[in-house]
């Protein structure tokens, strides 16, 4: 009963705003169904078990990779005190605990930011000692090191915008009809500031106002006193599907039980760029996640395992070969063009950094600029990696 009380109450409170103030935004939809009590993100839905699954959860050559584009930018900010690694929109704690792995704890701070009380509990008890927040506005001014968010930005709440065939700008609002959820389309005024973000959409076109996105640009450009931010999600341009996922499926109707799936769509990485500039910040703009990580040495990783399978084979350590070559299978998803590889890693910094070696490779197409690193990580008997 007290479970069917929590699936229920992201609805309940969804009907309250809207009886009380009349249809309501997208974004305020979202709000509730997501993030309120009761809401998809109260419990970490992420890994086999959840309702989908991130590149850290694939293969942990991900969480190593990432955590060395993490401290090229450490090392490329020189010496600064102790410089504090931040991972917002933590989840289950997965990057987090593999970052820090990799990266390591003399000189160094890490703080992990998550707002469901669940999951904070969670990184609090597998990572003791490390500061967990519920916010990234708890870290005002705080900042000297690096952000990391993973498919954070394309969770936040977006207005749903639609330019009709008059070249009209539309609002979809969230209304009640009866046992259900609806969308009613309204004129769209944009706020100041907001109206460049929704030039190129073409008429007949939905697009994902990113106001949350746009919001956290500003929190970013707040917390970050002198350091880098490097945010991985799938791109839209400013056009963008909206869709949701529920139990590794994908979800049309996004207004059926909310807080039962998550809602999501395609970043405008253009539009923070923009925000991004007007506050100050470096945008040195994206690359795709398979160039970032073939820069970062995926390539020698992945020939490390084929050797290792061979190896193995030639003992006639069969588990060990089958490991080695079962893992380089499922990393390839990180890297491949049409699946994970096609997500955007955005690389900003604060005023005078330059880009960090990496990214300049990723940049070239070269990941021989990187520094001729060793393979990542030590390999155990399960094929498993320590960084």
């Amino acid at each position: 009963m007290a479970e069917d009380r929590d699936r229920a109450e992201p609805e309940l409170s969804i009907r309250r705003a809207i009886t009380e103030r009349g249809p309501i935004s997208f974004a305020e939809f979202m709000e509730h169904a997501l993030y309120g009590p009761g809401g998809f993100y109260e419990d970490p839905p992420v890994g086999e078990r959840g309702h989908f699954v991130t590149s850290p959860h694939v293969h942990v050559v991900f969480g190593i990779l990432a955590g060395r584009a993490v401290r090229e930018c450490l090392e490329a900010l020189g010496e600064s005190g102790a410089p504090t690694v931040v991972e917002v929109g933590a989840g289950d704690g997965t990057l987090f605990g593999l970052v820090r792995a990799a990266i390591g704890e003399e000189g160094r701070r890490y703080v992990a930011v998550e707002r469901s009380a669940g999951a904070r509990e969670a990184i609090a008890s597998r990572h003791p000692g490390v500061r967990v927040e519920s916010s990234l506005e708890r870290l005002d001014r705080d900042v000297e090191g690096v952000v990391i968010a993973n498919e954070l930005l394309d969770n936040l709440p977006f207005r749903w915008i639609r330019r009709d065939g008059a070249g009209d700008l539309q609002e979809a609002l969230v209304d009640a009809a009866g046992a259900g959820l609806v969308l009613v389309w309204r004129p769209f005024r944009p706020e100041e500031g907001l109206e460049r973000d929704l030039r190129s959409v073409r008429p007949g076109a939905d697009a994902a106002l990113p106001v949350g996105a746009l919001e956290f640009v500003g929190l970013l450009a707040r917390v970050l006193r002198r350091g880098y931010a490097i945010l991985i999600d799938y791109a839209a341009g400013a056009e963008a599907g909206v869709h949701g996922y529920r139990g590794h499926r994908a979800v049309e109707d996004v207004l059926d039980e909310p807080g039962s799936a998550d809602v999501t769509a395609g970043v405008d990485f253009d539009a923070l760029e923009r925000r991004a500039g007007d506050l100050g910040l470096r945008s040195f703009g994206t690359v795709s996640q398979r160039d970032a990580l073939l820069a970062l040495g995926y390539e020698r990783w992945a020939e490390h395992e084929r050797r290792r399978q061979r190896e193995a084979q030639d003992r006639r350590a069969g588990r060990e070969a089958a490991a080695a070559w079962s893992g380089r299978n499922a990393a390839a998803a990180l890297v491949a063009p049409a699946g994970l590889g096609r997500l955007r890693w955005w690389i900003v910094g604060t005023g005078g950094l330059e880009a960090p070696p990496w990214l300049r490779a990723a940049w070239s197409g070269d990941p021989t600029m990187v520094r001729d690193d060793p393979a990542p990580g030590a390999h155990g008997a399960d094929g498993a990696i320590d960084a």
